[in-house]
């Protein structure tokens, strides 16, 4: 295996990884909001947003998915997502960029970019009508994704597997 392809694979491993990390981040911090906040988003994206995103693409092919399905596809974006941006860490650390600094900054960047911005303009409803407390959730998770990839893509580097 080249060094590029075994640098990217370790940015796919740790993306993969720290978006189940973000999982449980997220979900502790779910359990510590307000009973009121909770409410407020099963109204407005009841199973929550990948169930939103998994209806959605699949009403783009033509198939109307039970909930569960719809989850199932939405948690694959999820992954998928964070694999992806676990590969675009390795590749800015290869730039010359610090492993910490570049994974926070992608996980504030997947907040804003995809969080903030593309699931509001195709899959859930616009920002401004989920409580506050949806939004530090996001915040919370996924600087613990970038905090998770910085942390494992340090190590990686430090043990000579991210060297040219």
């Amino acid at each position: 295996m080249s060094r590029g392809a075994w640098r990217l694979g370790i940015g796919a491993a740790s993306g993969y990884c720290s978006s189940r990390l973000m999982d449980q981040a997220t979900s502790w911090y779910l359990q510590h909001q307000s009973e009121a906040s909770r409410r407020r988003e099963q109204e407005l994206a009841p199973g929550g947003t990948p169930t939103l995103i998994g209806k959605k693409l699949g009403s783009i092919v033509g198939r109307d998915l039970t909930d569960e399905e719809a989850a199932k596809v939405g948690l694959f974006v999820h992954r998928s997502l964070g694999v992806a941006g676990g590969i675009t860490a390795a590749a800015l650390v290869r730039a010359g960029i610090r492993p910490m600094q570049a994974a926070i900054m992608l996980g504030a960047a997947v907040f804003l970019v995809v969080d903030e911005g593309a699931n509001a303009a195709f899959f859930t409803p616009p920002p401004q009508a989920y409580p506050i407390e949806s939004h530090l959730r996001g915040v919370v998770g996924h600087l613990a994704y970038g905090a998770s990839v910085g942390a494992m893509l340090s190590m990686a580097q430090l043990f000579g597997a991210m060297r040219p």
